[in-house]
């Protein structure tokens, strides 16, 4: 079982109690499919940003549950032909993670160490042999 989360939006024109028996539908829709619901948040009625099924306003809802991965297909389905929903968008939550109580040690800290450069002779000197050479060469 893992954590997941459902938004999903009510026809704008049902009546408060209309609103929730379609949240008792979906409950019930989770449960049959072998989820457990945890929380269910009611936001309420918000315009929406585009026209739905010839709505512009929708009652959100926003519900946290546990279930298992290989069944969300069948709930999307149902969710999907269920008329009093417009939209809905399933969610995996993310893993909690546990809180280590041991407090890592800083990292120790790095220290460049000084680069030695080796000195070369100075350019200048080395053409002044070549012609000397080149003198040598030329006697021979």
């Amino acid at each position: 079982m893992r954590d997941y989360e459902v938004l999903y939006i009510v026809r704008a024109d049902l009546d408060e109690e209309k609103v929730q028996d379609a949240v008792k539908r979906v409950n019930t829709l989770i449960e049959r499919s072998g989820g457990t619901l945890e929380r269910t948040n009611l936001w309420g009625k918000r315009k929406l940003a585009y026209e739905v099924k010839h709505q512009k306003e929708g009652s959100y809802v926003l519900q946290d549950f546990q279930f298992d991965p290989g069944r969300v297909p069948e709930l999307e389905a149902a969710l999907k032909i269920t008329e009093e929903v417009l939209r809905h968008l399933i969610v995996r939550k993310p893993e909690k993670v546990a809180v280590a109580t041991a407090v890592a040690p800083p990292p120790a800290e790095v220290v460049p160490e000084p680069i030695a450069v080796e000195s070369k002779p100075a350019v200048e000197s080395e053409p002044a042999a070549e012609p000397a050479a080149l003198a040598d060469r030329e006697e021979a």
